[in-house]
């Protein structure tokens, strides 16, 4: 279960949440009926119950057929293509995966490649791969989009070259548009196994179609309990009665989010106490920012982890400008880590720990989170939990993750912006295309040297 908590949010902003929660309710409406602007996006509302057990199915099949020995898979992708999955497997992941000897792997390691054109990183990658045994899966719906397109060309050849085209296709996966494409012509030429991007599911609402459950899968996440608990999630809401629906999380959520934008909020920060959701927050960050800021609207999404950013950030967002809100993301403590992680039992005050011993470090964690938001509402700052009656794992993560993408887009619709499209998003790569000479685009490039 997800709760959200208003306690410091603030009087005056709770007031005008309550007043929104009728219009967050409409506005659900319209998108779970498909009339809402973007419609024809809105195949990620329903594919966990109504296709995600086919792909799992399909996945399975393809990992009992595999014969090509492998120790690391490579993601290429930019945006939605890998950030999801990033986020997921960063999560559930050993902090120090690479680093444990590889019997002691509970995962395969993701390597990201495509998200960047920095050449210093790609020409680390490049020397990484010649000491392990790689399979790639680049992930795109048109095949053309640059950075993954680069990267891509680049590894392909790496492969072709270390195992021969024969091997190298037994090796590559496309997951891409089921149809057309610059990326799926290559694919079938090439021999290569392919997964499909769904037509009606938009890049950041894709983290659980194939284009991140089939890498998820195959470095070995459990990837039927994230997609099993987002379908819950999803009918948690799509089958509740109205009499109930306004007191949903996310109507809360998304009603919360329209009186902070209505009273001068200009940007939401995501804080966060456990240090392996730094990359989830970095999903959170694209799914809000490319679904509202459209048309001047939209608050610009940041990240706060706690208690790291509490001795550099914090002071900006206990005494800066007054023009956020907060909203701190909090899960079960685990059991398992209760026992040995605790403060020692010294008997001895000589590091003025005395009043901390024999407390979990989970305990101090959590008081620290709760200190934080009771400080920066106090501070002006309106503060907002959401808490998950659960510990930091695949269900709650499954949970979370359909929490975001309907609440972003009831959020989105509230601001009255189509929460599926990305036009601004276009408007470098015109100018990059006209700075590197693709024909067609050549005055725009001049114009942008000129400037």
């Amino acid at each position: 279960m997800i709760t959200i908590g208003t306690r410091n949010f603030g009087l005056e902003l709770n007031g005008a949440a309550s007043a929104n929660t009728q219009f967050a309710v409409e506005q659900f409406k319209e998108l779970k009926d498909a009339k809402c602007k973007g419609s024809e996006w809105t195949g990620w509302l329903r594919f966990a119950d109504s296709i995600g057990p086919k792909l799992l199915k399909d996945i399975e099949s393809y990992n009992s057929s595999m014969k090509s020995s492998f120790d690391v898979i490579v993601v290429i992708g930019i945006g939605g293509s890998y950030l999801g999955t990033r986020a997921i497997s960063e999560a559930l992941a050993n902090e120090y995966l690479l680093a444990q000897p590889a019997a002691q792997r509970k995962f395969k390691p993701i390597i990201y490649v495509g998200h960047h054109l920095c050449s210093d990183a790609t020409s680390d990658l490049m020397d990484f791969l010649d000491n392990v045994n790689p399979i790639v899966n680049v992930i795109s719906k048109s095949g053309t989009t640059t950075e993954p397109s680069v990267a891509f060309r680049l590894v392909r050849d790496y492969m072709n070259r270390r195992y021969g085209e024969g091997e190298a296709a037994k090796r590559i996966i496309a997951t891409t548009d089921p149809e057309s494409g610059a990326l799926r012509k290559l694919a079938v030429a090439s021999g290569y196994q392919t997964f499909p991007v769904p037509r009606d599911v938009g890049g950041r609402y894709s983290v659980l179609t194939a284009v991140g459950m089939v890498p998820l899968a195959i470095a070995g996440y459990p990837v039927n309990e994230i997609m099993q608990s987002a379908q819950k999630y999803f009918a948690s809401i799509l089958q509740c009665d109205d009499a109930a629906l306004g007191q949903h999380a996310v109507i809360q959520y998304a009603s919360c989010r329209k009186a902070a934008v209505d009273h001068g909020k200009v940007t939401e920060l995501l804080a966060y106490t456990e240090p392996k959701l730094r990359n989830f927050a970095e999903w959170w960050k694209q799914l809000f920012g490319e679904s509202e800021g459209k048309n001047g609207k939209g608050m610009f999404p940041a990240s706060l982890a706690l208690t790291t950013d509490l001795h550099s950030l914090g002071q900006y967002a206990q005494d800066g400008m007054r023009t956020m809100m907060e909203s701190f993301l909090s899960f079960k403590a685990p059991a398992r880590h209760a026992a040995k992680m605790k403060v020692p039992v010294l008997n001895d005050d000589s590091d003025q720990l005395l009043y901390l011993e024999g407390k979990t470090i989970a305990a101090v964690n959590d008081a620290a989170r709760l200190a934080t938001s009771f400080a920066h509402s106090q501070g002006g700052m309106p503060c907002l939990s959401i808490s998950v009656d659960e510990e930091l794992n695949a269900k709650s993560l499954g949970a979370l993750i359909a929490f975001y993408e309907t609440s972003c887009a009831v959020s989105a619709l509230m601001l009255g912006v189509n929460p599926f499209d990305q036009p601004g998003v276009e408007a470098y790569k015109k100018y990059l295309f006209g700075l590197m000479g693709r024909k067609g685009y050549e005055a725009d490039g001049q114009k942008v040297t000129q400037g």
